[in-house]
């Protein structure tokens, strides 16, 4: 065995035990450093803010004049002087402004707009009459009502096809002439009696105006006759037995003016065309009679006769008796 080569490996390996022995020194001396370190308790630092000094400020000088200020007030108001009123009578003015309930007062856009719903009742004193087929009626526009007959006869023979049609454009006519002022309603009849709407008084307003024409339309006995537009055949009366269960037959003047009395109108202005059906003339002018007696004041009744002499007698003393006007529509 040669000495040489144990020499050289028996030194390698005491070289490499040394190093081992190095590194793990080393690590142990880093090792407790470090456990050192962390194991030391740390003092807390406090940070105190510095102190605050108040600066005084300066207060702020208000140099008042007092004789200006005495200047600039208001001067004291002086002690009222009470003298005794002298009696003054002052006339009762008796102005009947029956403007009915309605949010269309006034052409402002909202309620009674700029100034509107004054005017309105301004307008509504200045109504002092007004015209229907050309005849001037004292009105003061509020409360009118309309009772017109709508029977088949109004189509008939002098009538002509658009006999209760002319009528009809008559009202609207009337209606046009108070719109926005006077309030109204409309009751058609012949067997029975039909009311336009409600049970009082509307403003005549475009939209109710041309409502109240379109209903009235519906209710025209020439359209029985199918050949309405040729002229019809004006002689024959049988036609309306069929026509609406005969809604156009018959002339109830007792049921209309019943149904108008209830309503409480300030004015009716009545149009027909005949005699009274169902009670005869002397019979409706007696319960007139009552209906007027139930009224807190008398209803005017104005009469028309339209383009017939049957039931002249009858409407012409059913306006004199009723404070009205009766006029014949030729």
């Amino acid at each position: 065995m040669n000495i040489s080569n144990a020499f050289a490996r028996n030194r390698a390996l005491f070289l490499v035990i040394g190093i081992s022995l190095g590194l793990h020194l080393v690590a142990l001396i880093a090792f407790g450093t470090y456990k050192l370190v962390v194991g030391t308790p740390r003092e807390e630092q406090t940070f105190e803010a510095p102190e605050i000094i108040e600066v005084p400020q300066a207060e702020p000088e208000y140099v008042v004049n007092l004789e200006q200020r005495t200047q600039s007030s208001s001067p004291p108001r002086p002690n009222p002087i009470v003298v005794d009123s002298p009696d003054v009578s002052i006339p009762a003015l008796n102005i009947d402004v029956n403007i009915a309930n309605s949010s269309s007062y006034g052409r402002g856009s909202g309620g009674f707009g700029n100034g509107g719903g004054m005017q309105i009742r301004e307008m509504a004193l200045d109504v002092e009459s007004l015209q229907f087929f050309g005849k001037e009626m004292k009105s003061d526009a509020q409360g009118m009502l309309f009772v017109i007959d709508m029977s088949g006869s109004m189509v008939m023979e002098g009538r002509g096809i658009d006999g209760y049609k002319t009528v009809v454009e008559e009202i609207v006519k009337t209606l046009r002439s108070i719109q926005d002022v006077g309030t109204f309603n409309i009751i058609a009849f012949a067997g029975e009696a039909d009311k336009f709407r409600g049970s009082g008084f509307m403003l005549a307003t475009e939209d109710r105006i041309d409502a109240a024409e379109k209903w009235m339309m519906r209710l025209d006995p020439a359209d029985a006759f199918p050949n309405r537009d040729a002229g019809g055949n004006t002689k024959n009366y049988k036609v309306f037995k069929g026509y609406k269960k005969g809604r156009n037959l018959g002339t109830r003047a007792d049921l209309a003016l019943e149904e108008a009395f209830d309503m409480d109108p300030n004015m009716i202005i009545f149009l027909s065309d005949g005699e009274p059906t169902g009670k005869k003339a002397g019979e409706v002018l007696k319960l007139v009679k009552e209906f007027q007696s139930d009224q807190d004041e008398p209803v005017m009744i104005n009469t028309l006769s339209y383009k017939s002499k049957d039931g002249r007698d009858f409407l012409r003393k059913l306006a004199a008796n009723n404070g009205g006007s009766y006029s014949e529509v030729k």
